[in-house]
């Protein structure tokens, strides 16, 4: 996982999320797991993905499904370990810190703002 993006919400209070790009199968399939936290300033895009497990996880998540112009298609707030999300529809996959969308207040048909 090298690749990084910056997203700009206009309402978080630090202004830039640092985004790391999970774009081959096993960096899709491990994901988050094995950490312990996710920093709110910090999220994983899961490239060509349109579904995501919370097996081996220790903490929940915000997710966010995206079509192929970055613009959102689903929310799931809070989703906890040892449960499955998806979004048939969905190119890419977000995953963010618990709490991330309510404080951000994302929706669904918004684009998001992405910088390389």
């Amino acid at each position: 996982m090298k690749s990084f993006y910056k997203i700009m919400p206009q309402n978080f209070h630090d202004n830039v999320m640092n985004i790391v790009v999970a774009d081959t199968f096993w960096q899709r399939f491990k994901g988050l797991i094995g950490t312990s936290f996710l920093p709110e300033t910090e999220g994983l895009l899961l490239c060509k993905c349109n579904s995501i497990h919370m097996f081996g996880m220790l903490y929940a998540l915000d997710i966010i499904y995206l079509d192929k112009d970055g613009v959102i298609l689903k929310v799931v707030e809070n989703i906890k370990p040892f449960q499955v999300s998806c979004c048939w529809n969905a190119q890419d996959t977000l995953e963010v810190k618990s709490g991330t969308i309510k404080q951000i207040g994302w929706k669904i048909g918004e684009k998001l703002k992405w910088q390389k």
